[in-house]
């Protein structure tokens, strides 16, 4: 799992707005989040191997604007932005007559790829950059 999905849902949990990761089961009064991780955004192979992985998720914001505060959606921006940077968007914003809630959800994209390889040491040729004379 990439970190910065944990990051996220660790700092939301910090906004004292419900959070949940993939779904309720009973929803909650008020505003709350729903988080999910959805699938491979696109990965690098190489050497016969998958080098690097991003995944793609969204973070979904349930709200009224009657009762609930209303800098939700800006919060919620600041913190993707401070988790992600720039590799999120708004993808819908929606008033869900069903529930008489209004629906924003945002698409992000977090890398989870394998630790790289430390630098190989340096040779003596690297160390003083004058090779050996023998």
């Amino acid at each position: 799992m990439p970190k910065e999905y944990e990051a996220l849902v660790a700092a939301l949990k910090l906004t004292g707005t419900p959070v949940a990761e993939y779904a309720w089961k009973t929803r909650p009064e008020g505003a709350y989040y729903v988080v999910q991780l959805d699938m491979e955004g696109g990965s690098l192979n190489a050497d016969d191997a998958k080098q690097d992985r991003s995944w793609e998720g969204s973070l979904d914001l349930f709200y009224t604007k009657l009762t609930d505060r209303d800098d939700l959606v800006e919060e919620a921006e600041e913190i993707l932005t401070e988790i992600f940077g720039s590799s999120w968007y708004l993808n819908s914003t929606q008033y869900e007559h069903a529930t008489g809630m209004f629906h924003a959800e945002w698409v992000f994209e977090a890398l989870d790829g394998p630790e790289p390889d430390p630098p190989d040491p340096p040779t003596e040729e690297q160390d003083d950059g004058v090779p050996d004379e023998s």
